[in-house]
């Protein structure tokens, strides 16, 4: 996915989506960054949205923590402290993960019309995360207590 074919109104979120996955060292961007790179927003709707339940930055941060824990020890596998898995900022540009291919492809389709791409905003993308099935995101936020039923109906009223 190139971020120049991304509608403009987007780009500012997709680079924050990027540096978000490189500052953690993460190989590709995932659903998880670009919700965090939403949260980040302060200036949209989307993120005092997630902020009036709790999903600002270090909200998040914490429900992805709280996931990591909960899907190593389902596995049988003790967590590592935290503060023995700061990694390195990555350097090279990550690639673009499934779940983040699944989110913007699903935005893209919230609106019809010939302008569908250039009209995507911030809040199709953030209804397209919360929609997730599968995932980090949706065992992150089921973990935190969201109602992601509740926070897309906030978001599309």
């Amino acid at each position: 996915m190139d971020e120049s074919n991304f509608p403009r109104t987007l780009r500012p979120i997709i680079l924050r989506a990027v540096s978000e996955a490189q500052r953690r060292g993460d190989s590709a961007v995932e659903a998880e960054h670009l919700l965090l790179a939403l949260a980040d927003d302060s200036d949209r709707e989307p993120a005092a949205t997630f902020a009036a339940v709790g999903l600002d930055h270090a909200g998040i941060i914490r429900a992805l923590r709280a996931e990591r824990v909960a899907s190593l020890e389902a596995a049988g596998v003790t967590p590592v402290p935290e503060d023995r898995l700061v990694s390195a900022a990555r350097i090279t540009r990550p690639r673009w993960g499934a779940s983040a291919r699944q989110a913007m492809v699903a935005a893209s389709r919230m609106r019809t019309g010939p302008e569908r791409r250039r009209r995507m905003a911030e809040k199709d993308l953030a209804i397209a995360l919360l929609d997730l099935q599968l995932g980090t995101v949706p065992r992150a936020l089921e973990l935190a207590g969201i109602d992601r039923t509740a926070l897309v109906a906030a978001l599309s009223g």
